[in-house]
């Protein structure tokens, strides 16, 4: 009875530490969890620092000045990644991990890319998602949902 008992513990402390979606990088400067599905491919240091993701999920951490928030998306675009496609929106808001423009794009062959663009005091933070057009909208909704937990230093 003992050595099922702690056969629990020990699978619970696993699940615990083993089973967490958590990412956190120093060469990123970022915490965040990505939804469940997308779990962590690579990290690379950079310039600019990247984290991959299942499923077509990136994060990238772009050093220097970054474009005021309201620049645009060529301007944030040309700072940290290749323009993806046709701009369908352009929007800000707010997250937890402060000011931030939203951009949405459409690539020829059907599929669509979201970019978030959060500024920060030493740089900024592209988070993109690219997926088929028949899979985007509830993907891209998991993507926006989990930017809720993304914190910046």
């Amino acid at each position: 009875m003992r050595l099922a008992s702690l056969t629990w513990c020990l699978l619970l402390v696993w699940c615990g530490f083993g089973c967490s979606r958590s990412f956190s990088s120093q060469d990123l400067g970022v915490q965040y969890e990505p939804p469940s599905g997308m779990g962590l491919r690579s990290v690379a240091a950079g310039p600019p620092a990247l984290a991959r993701f299942d499923g077509g999920l990136e994060l990238r951490s772009v050093r220097g000045a970054a474009p005021a928030l309201d620049a645009g998306p060529e301007a944030v675009l040309a700072a940290g990644l290749k323009a993806p496609g046709k701009l369908l929106q352009d929007t800000e808001g707010t997250l937890p991990a402060g000011p931030v423009a939203r951009y949405e794009f459409s690539q020829t062959g059907g599929s669509r890319t979201l970019v978030y663009f959060v500024p920060r005091k030493d740089g900024f933070v592209l988070v993109t998602f690219s997926a088929p057009e028949r899979d985007y909208g509830a993907l891209s909704a998991r993507v926006e949902r989990s930017l809720s937990t993304l914190r910046t230093w």
